[in-house]
């Protein structure tokens, strides 16, 4: 309804109220009900589609449609990483000193993966509630496969499990890392006594001693555990070729703390390795909701150069969002917020807002100060009618001070977001404040000897967990003859998370990460590219100056 025909009570903006959690885990009083059915949704839903990894920044709406799919679908089931074990594996000396000495863990953890991934669809496919359930699938699976000599090292393989199908993940992982553990231990017991007692043994070790151990661990973990659960997984599709019902397989936060953080980027890489074979079981259906984020540090963490983001770009599915849908999210939320009040026509974002701020439409200019994700709009419009409390309407006034608040969050939560790839965003950010300007260039962060009290601050400190910023200080701060090249990976990391926007050429627009490439690298940033401040942290980093020329 437009304001000039508001009903004669009109609407009143009642302290506390809001139009749900920015987290999905916490929504459920708005998430079901005012679902948006993105288009990502309907790929996700559907069997045929090869997308299995849903990627996307925090507060894409990962979670929410991973929550939607689980309560709509018939057939499905959550797994939570944190019940899965699999620090087991991060405090076990045995995986410790593989890992030390340079052995590839990789198969082990793809075949945890297959083993678990298998099971579980065993455990939903077949009802499995109970050792007799487990038994007679095992039975059916035995009767029509015995006679085919190909798979009779698979079906030893079930075997093993055959009344086990119906326990926890946790057993079942801590079942095969001890299997692996005590033939490691037999073969490598001297070393590995050695490694527990000595804190640094690994590092006394010659290159050819390494070599030698590694190679012994190879015929441990090698990959006939893979053979194996592949060879399985062609059995489950023939078991399963009836096309009843297609079942799902839901995972994730598997960007919390589930495991520790030396182990857990090696355990998502074999989880995308392993999912490609999945494919085979037409009526399974696995979805992955991953942290873009976690994603890049996948990445660069893997040093196996057949691990390649190309490889897997259609299992891929980005989950981006265009204005008018964030509108409509908005709308169903209101919707919903004012129709426990009043009843007749429904209360939309126009008759709650002031229409313009300046000569700008309010959505708009909330929207501008986005990533373009839901949580970002819902966090901005909660503060917003937080600050419009007992009156009829939020007002130009209400929004700016809004503002400043919810800037003051977004700057955190980039940090927050990014902390496991960039720890040292803060002081990149702070590098913005002390700028002042919204719009700069590489001479303007080289300007005062920012960059030099940059350099100092992460160079001259011990290495924090993985940060790509400090090995560039170091050598800024060595060569000592300017800090050109560390502008440029600031000003590529500031980009990469959405701070700045980056305008490459003089005839182009600039490009912002969460609409255009993720990645802009910093050999491509030259000292004529203009770097612009992203609205959302105007406020916070008090940067009103919007006309500065160079």
């Amino acid at each position: 309804m437009a304001k000039k025909n508001r009903p004669i009570n009109p609407i009143i903006l009642r302290p506390g109220e809001n139009i749900g959690s920015a987290s999905a885990e916490n929504d459920d009083e708005f998430l079901f009900d005012c679902f948006l059915y993105h288009p990502a949704v309907i790929q996700c839903s559907n069997p045929r589609s090869p997308t299995m990894i849903l990627s996307g920044r925090t507060g894409a709406g990962k979670t929410a449609v991973i929550r939607h799919l689980e309560k709509q679908m018939d057939h499905s089931v959550l797994v939570d990483p944190s019940e899965m074990a699999m620090n087991y594996i991060s405090n076990s000396d045995i995986f410790r000193f593989l890992d030390a000495i340079g052995a590839d863990l990789d198969i082990l953890f793809q075949s945890l993966w297959k083993h678990v991934l298998c099971l579980e669809f065993i455990r939903l496919r077949f009802n499995i509630s109970d050792e007799a359930d487990s038994k007679n699938v095992f039975s059916r699976i035995w009767n029509q496969f015995s006679r085919d000599k190909r798979k009779e090292s698979a079906l030893e393989y079930l075997k093993e499990w055959e009344g086990k199908f119906w326990i926890t993940m946790d057993q079942n992982i801590r079942e095969i890392a001890e299997k692996v553990e005590s033939q490691v231990e037999a073969e490598l017991s001297a070393d590995i006594h050695k490694f527990k007692s000595r804190g640094q043994y690994h590092k006394q070790l010659s290159s050819e001693k390494k070599t030698e151990l590694v190679a012994r661990a190879r015929r441990i973990i090698n990959p006939d555990l893979l053979i194996d659960l592949n060879k399985i997984i062609g059995m489950l599709q023939e078991v399963s070729s009836d096309g009843q019902f297609t079942f799902f397989i839901l995972l994730d936060k598997l960007d919390e703390n589930w495991v520790t953080a030396d182990v857990r980027f090696k355990l998502i890489r074999a989880l995308i390795e392993s999912l490609k074979t999945f494919r085979k079981i037409h009526c399974l259906k696995i979805l992955v909701a991953l942290r873009s984020d976690v994603l890049e540090r996948v990445v660069q963490e893997t040093e196996d150069i057949s691990f390649q983001r190309e490889k897997y770009e259609e299992y891929f599915l980005p989950l981006r969002w265009q204005e008018d849908q964030l509108k409509k999210l908005i709308q169903n939320r209101i919707r919903k917020l004012f129709a426990r009040q009043y009843t007749g026509k429904d209360v939309l974002f126009e008759d709650v807002f002031t229409p313009k701020i300046g000569n700008k439409d309010t959505f708009s200019y909330l929207i501008d100060r986005t990533l373009m994700r839901p949580r970002d709009i819902i966090s901005f419009v909660n503060e917003c009618l937080k600050q419009g409390s007992n009156t009829h309407e939020v007002t130009v006034k209400n929004v700016h001070q809004a503002e400043k608040e919810y800037s003051r969050v977004r700057r955190q939560a980039l940090i927050d977001e990014w902390k496991s790839t960039y720890p040292t965003l803060d002081k990149c950010i702070d590098l913005l404040a002390q700028a002042g300007h919204e719009v700069l260039t590489i001479s303007d962060l080289l300007s005062e000897n920012r960059l030099e009290e940059l350099a100092l601050a992460i160079g001259a400190a011990d290495k924090i967990e993985y940060d790509p910023l400090h090995s560039v200080a170091v050598k800024s701060l060595e060569q000592g003859d300017g800090y050109s090249n560390l502008a440029r990976e600031v000003a590529s990391i500031l980009y990469t998370v959405g701070a700045v926007s980056l305008k490459l050429r003089p005839d182009e627009r600039h490009f912002y990460s969460h609409i255009d490439s993720p990645v802009i690298e910093p050999a491509l940033i030259t000292e004529a590219v203009k770097i612009k401040v992203h609205p959302m942290l105007h406020a916070t980093l008090n940067i009103t100056d919007k006309r500065r020329t160079h």
